[in-house]
């Protein structure tokens, strides 16, 4: 169950914004958040969130969720537009934030991780 170059938007000011926060469970904590018209990912203390644009004429939004606990590596592409790898037990997921985002504001949730 991998995630091929979900493009995730920019951040948002308030994570518990996201169109994602209403899939976190009782408990769960929102860490950072991002959001665009192709997608949007949320990080949380418990588990990544991303929907991604699926389908060719629709605009349907595929959504999978990944344990913290299965990522066991990660890399970061800080070009124009910042690509985050996460490598874990699911196979690969890569997110795709747009250009201008911050990838130091990911270095809470990866240093956690």
């Amino acid at each position: 169950m991998s995630v091929a170059g979900a493009q995730v938007g920019a951040a948002l000011a308030d994570p518990n914004e996201s169109v994602l926060a209403g899939l976190m469970i009782e408990g769960e904590r929102a860490i950072l958040a991002s959001g665009g018209d192709d997608g949007a990912v949320l990080f949380t203390d418990a588990r990544v969130i991303v929907a991604e644009q699926v389908g060719i004429m629709s605009k349907r939004l595929a959504v999978k969720a990944f344990r913290r606990d299965y990522v066991f590596g990660y890399g970061i592409d800080p070009d124009k537009a910042v690509t985050l790898t996460l490598h874990g037990h699911f196979g690969l997921a890569a997110l795709v934030f747009d250009p201008g985002f911050d990838p130091m504001l990911l270095s809470q949730w990866l240093g956690e991780t």
